[in-house]
């Protein structure tokens, strides 16, 4: 019996490339279905959109958006301008959301520094 591969030094570099090329085959099939997941997203998205019909009445039903308050209670007041702005920035980053509630930080500088040099101390190499 013939074997399709020679158990010789030329199998094993034969078998080896046979090896080597397959796993490109392999590992670009798992970069295309990779690919393709943002595809879905795209694809499930428009599916789920509500037609624009839907989209008029739900607006109309919309109860309108509240105000912020004019001053943060706590002592340390912002100035309605820069509440509204910070409110404005939030609600464009992350879509339908609000602030509930602005202050001054409490801690000193002692505390932020403190986690600084902890975390620049967690990187420093250790002798063995």
């Amino acid at each position: 019996m013939n074997a399709f591969i020679p158990d010789t030094m030329q199998g094993a570099l034969l078998l080896s490339a046979i090896d080597f090329f397959l796993s490109f085959f392999v590992i670009s099939f798992i970069g295309v279905v990779l690919a393709g997941f943002p595809l879905l997203n795209r694809i499930g998205a428009w599916v789920t959109k509500p037609s624009k019909a839907k989209a008029a009445a739900s607006k109309a039903s919309e109860k309108p958006a509240a105000q912020p308050p004019a001053s943060v209670p706590g002592g340390d007041d912002i100035p309605p301008d820069d509440l509204a702005v910070i409110a404005a920035v939030v609600a464009a980053m992350i879509g339908d959301h609000r602030i509930l509630h602005i202050e001054r930080q409490a801690r000193g500088a002692e505390w932020s520094s403190a986690g600084r040099m902890a975390q620049h101390h967690s990187h420093t190499p250790r002798d063995r």
